[in-house]
């Protein structure tokens, strides 16, 4: 596989939305979930991490390249930028980048573009620091407008740390960071509790029928 998802939020705890009141009509809930990159088995190693960049930066889904932009890297010279962090530490093997896809749960002709952009900038800020490099994105090419940050698994700090996702981190940290930016845009927030509800209940459910 070219990307695991590490965690998102089942379906169930999508539709929490509607339970919500006052709503933007421009903006409405923003739900996140994270995969990683792992290392090609034969040829170029970080073939999957490069396919990744690629891919979410193609003209046809951001308007001509407008809404593509780099983090502490040029969005043009990102992957090479990348490669030479991890040549630099002696990092080349293992997980090659995570990407992150935050996607805003309104139709896509009643978002605000520019507002759902600057979300996905202040989120890779806040939660990559000056310690990654990231290419983010915003597609805007299927019935719902939805962002693409795909980082480096090496810090180019300190180093060169590489990135360690855990357990929890999704429920205790990727999600609470967008639901904290959401608020600061009046937007409703995905319900972390309801998430929990609804995934203990899928478990006993499944365990009712083992």
């Amino acid at each position: 596989k070219t990307a695991v998802c590490l965690y998102e939020a089942d379906q169930g705890s999508r539709e929490t939305g509607s339970q919500f009141v006052g709503i933007s009509r421009y903006l409405t809930m923003a739900v996140s979930k994270i995969l990683h990159m792992g290392c090609a088995k034969s040829g170029f190693k970080a073939k999957y991490l490069a396919n990744a960049i690629s891919y979410i930066t193609k003209d046809f889904k951001s308007e001509n390249g407008l809404y593509v932009s780099g983090y502490n890297c040029l969005p043009e010279t990102a992957l090479n930028q990348m490669l030479n962090t991890k040549r630099r530490y002696n990092k080349m093997g293992g997980r090659q980048g995570y990407h992150i896809i935050i996607s805003f749960e309104e139709a896509a002709d009643t978002v605000d573009k520019d507002i759902a952009m600057e979300i996905i900038g202040k989120f890779v800020k806040e939660y990559l620091g000056k310690e990654f490099e990231a290419v983010y994105a915003l597609h805007d090419d299927t019935d719902h407008i939805h962002g693409h940050i795909v980082f480096n698994s090496v810090r180019c700090v300190e180093q060169g740390l590489k990135y360690d996702y855990r357990n929890g981190d999704w429920d205790n940290i990727i999600q609470p960071l967008v639901n904290k930016i959401c608020e600061e845009y009046h937007m409703a927030t995905l319900d972390m509790d309801k998430v929990r509800e609804n995934r203990k209940h899928k478990r006993d459910k499944t365990w009712d029928q083992s």
